[in-house]
């Protein structure tokens, strides 16, 4: 055989050999895994978001309109708006915000009235819809303390705590503290409260539970206690009831521009006639509240008087509340209303000359002088109710000594034995 014919042969068996082999590990190789597919995730769009706040005397129709929403896509926002809150009870200070899309449509509005709950309403197609959203909290039981330096809201916001806190208290001690001017530099004061805190600020308190102040040597304190499931009320540690028949003024917070008397320069008229009322100066929509338990007689304008509320109490007692700007919700001849309840907002309709309020009261038709009553208790405990109050207080009353936060384990003690609940 010749050379070439030799190396072609060779050459065939070599193809048959590598021909076998391959057949063979065939069946044996793992396939390789396929290579994944790239997912590219949908573009989002970017959106534009507007906050406002809600100013005195502003309706949420403006507040709205500021946030950018046209007049003829504000209704159906609105219209969604109304049907999870009602709009003439939104508070001041008020938080709204509004998310526009790329294009310049609303896609979501939200209003927070308060550290509970926010009302969503969202663009789901061609439809609004609304809910509630409850906003997260964290709760805890605290004791604030502290030492007024120059005034009570000072003392507590350096006690790292809010305004609500101060008029809380002083609600507690009107009766027998005038906060607009027997406060003094040096006095002191201890509260037992829940703090209500989201997104790592305070955003709220639940009822004061107990409270303490020293007022020039002399110490008032308070204790939150319920019977027989009457509403709660406060009592000093002997069990004697803060409140009295009469509130010391029908304004949280003003002051004394003109005081009972016979004969008075009126202001306008220019004559000396009797005010039968007590003046106090505040701005126009400060809530005006009823100084006692009563019915209302009257709401309307009345002469120099102008917008006027009456209300007819226990006793032969009638107190009238002038110049308003308007009434409060609901107030009407024949309505029952309690004591702190707002019955009217302060304005300077009638013979005024700027805003204030005057406060009247009279007693079987006789002019009494505002300042002077209202030092009558109301009821006092039960004698079966006693030995449980003493109890509850020397629980309660001792925990004020210390400024701080309670262990978990005394929250719940407390939480257990209190004669009423203490969330806010």
């Amino acid at each position: 055989m010749r050379f070439a014919d030799r190396l072609l042969a060779g050459l065939a068996v070599l193809v048959l050999a590598l021909a076998r082999w391959s057949t063979a590990t065939v069946g044996t190789m793992t396939p390789a895994a396929p290579r994944p597919c790239l997912v590219v995730p949908p573009l989002t769009l970017p959106t534009v978001v507007r906050q406002g706040v809600l100013a005195s005397g502003e309706t949420l129709a403006a507040l709205v309109r500021r946030l950018g929403l046209s007049p003829s896509e504000m209704l159906p926002w609105l219209a969604a708006v109304r049907a999870q809150i009602d709009p003439r009870a939104l508070p001041v200070g008020l938080v709204a915000e509004a998310v526009f899309d790329v294009h310049g449509e609303v896609k979501v509005l939200r209003l927070t009235p308060d550290w509970r709950s926010t009302v969503v309403v969202e663009r789901s197609g061609a439809t609004l819809v609304g809910r509630h959203e409850e906003r997260p909290v964290e709760r805890e039981v605290v004791v604030v303390r502290g030492t007024v330096q120059s005034s009570l809201f000072d003392a507590i916001a350096a006690a790292g705590e809010g305004d609500t806190l101060a008029v809380a208290l002083a609600d507690l001690f009107q009766w027998d503290i005038d906060f607009h001017r027997e406060v003094r530099s040096g006095d002191s004061f201890a509260i037992l409260v829940e703090r209500i805190r989201s997104a790592g600020r305070t955003v709220g308190y639940g009822p004061v539970m107990a409270a303490s102040y020293d007022n020039r040597g002399k110490r008032f304190t308070a204790v939150r206690y319920a019977f027989a499931g009457d509403r709660p009320s406060y009592y000093d540690e002997r069990g004697r009831p803060l409140r009295k028949q009469f509130l010391r003024a029908p304004l949280k917070f003003s002051r004394v521009t003109s005081r009972f008397s016979l004969a008075r320069m009126h202001p306008i008229l220019g004559v000396r006639l009797p005010h039968w009322g007590v003046d106090y100066g505040a701005p126009v929509g400060t809530p005006v509240m009823v100084t006692a338990d009563g019915v209302v007689t009257f709401t309307g304008r009345r002469g120099g008087g102008g917008n006027t509320v009456e209300v007819r109490h226990p006793g032969g007692y009638v107190t009238a509340y002038l110049h308003l700007s308007r009434f409060g919700q609901g107030v009407h001849p024949g309505v029952r209303v309690e004591q702190g309840q707002v019955v009217g907002y302060v304005g300077a309709t009638g013979l005024a000359t700027g805003p204030h309020l005057d406060y009247r009261i009279t007693q079987n038709g006789k002019h009494l002088n505002p300042l002077s009553i209202g030092r009558d208790p109301a009821p006092s405990l039960p004698r079966s109710e006693e030995h449980r109050f003493a109890a509850w207080a020397q629980q309660v009353l001792p925990l004020l000594q210390a400024a701080g936060p309670l262990a978990a384990g005394r929250v719940a003690a407390l939480q257990a034995a209190s004669p009423a609940p203490f969330h806010g």
